[in-house]
């Protein structure tokens, strides 16, 4: 099985962030992290991939854009991205 390319875009107070980035490192899976209070223009990013809403996190994994995905969502796509 191969890495799958992951990033989460949230931030280290929203409960949901903190809950998906501790089912990946739970997990083992490598991700990059970019906190959306840190850098604000990635608001604008994330809005525009949901339909103009800011919803944290979202969780790119290859080319999927999850948001807000439960873990058995979220677990789904890592396995598959990394099966393929």
């Amino acid at each position: 099985m191969r890495q799958p390319n992951v990033s989460v875009y949230g931030s280290r107070t929203c409960p949901d962030t903190m809950r998906a980035t501790r089912f990946l490192d739970g997990r083992g899976v490598p991700y990059e992290f970019k906190d959306v209070d840190e850098l604000p223009e990635l608001n604008e990013y994330i809005a525009g991939l949901n339909h103009g809403k800011r919803v944290i996190p979202t969780i790119q994994v290859e080319n999927d854009f999850l948001i807000n995905p439960d873990d058995a969502k979220l677990g789904q796509a890592v396995e598959a991205a990394s099966a393929g």
